[in-house]
């Protein structure tokens, strides 16, 4: 039993859990410094950011949870640049289970006629950004419904970084695949294929299936300690 509370508190800290499907998104959106006609211009943009988030069925997979997210966006300053107003903003998007993810890089054309859609026609600036952090969420959260199933959000979240290599917003998307990498790297493997086991761990427990519970426990501490071994430090 102690082993099971210690392969526990140990995932605890280390793994998200849940099942994922739909995304909905609370938004707030801060710039209450920037100039009057520039607030303005802002005043509907948390509303659109809410709507492209939650108006949209971001999978197709069988589990059908919603995930339950808080995006916090910070709008620095607004330059001109040929003809555009672009803002320098930063960008927060956490779950209640876990995926957090803080940017500090974004940058983006906007004014208030402006929509927000969804499309895979070319590389957005707005969209870009929320589509690939809606996919780096749902990734990590879909690694919970079984091993590695986040991969296939992982790529879609690479593909639209490497889109925006080609474009002429660039700024950030270097580090974001600096990330990217680290979360796919071979080494965070071991961890990534715990977070099914832990899930199933604490559901069993719930239930009363001590005895299967400490199964998945004992898969949890032995993958634990192969991450160890891989990244001791």
């Amino acid at each position: 039993m102690q082993k099971f509370f210690l392969a526990l508190s140990l995932a605890f800290l280390l793994i998200s859990f849940g099942q994922a499907q739909v995304l909905k998104v609370k938004v707030s959106a801060q710039y209450s410094h920037l100039p009057t006609e520039e607030q303005n211009d802002l005043n509907t943009f948390a509303d659109k950011v809410e709507q492209y988030f939650n108006g949209y069925d971001w999978t197709e997979d069988e589990f059908e949870y919603d995930v339950d997210c808080t995006v916090q966006i910070i709008i620095e300053s607004v330059q001109s640049k040929k003809a555009e107003k672009v803002h320098k903003s930063q960008f927060v998007i956490s779950s209640v289970s876990g995926e957090n993810f803080y940017d500090k890089y974004w940058e983006f054309p906007y004014t208030e006629s402006r929509g927000l859609n969804h499309s895979n026609i070319q590389f957005d600036p707005v969209t870009g950004i929320l589509d690939y952090y809606a996919y780096m969420v749902l990734a990590g959260e879909m690694d919970t419904n079984g091993e590695l199933l986040g991969t296939q959000f992982y790529d879609r979240a690479l593909d639209i970084a490497n889109e925006a290599l080609l474009s002429e917003y660039q700024t950030g998307w270097a580090t974001r695949i600096t990330e990217h990498q680290k979360i796919m790297d071979t080494r965070n493997k071991p961890l990534r294929l715990l977070k099914p086991h832990f899930l199933e761990a604490m559901l069993l427990m719930e239930e009363g299936n001590i005895k299967e519970a400490m199964s998945e426990a004992e898969h949890v501490i032995h993958g634990l300690r192969e991450v160890f071994k891989m990244q001791p430090n």
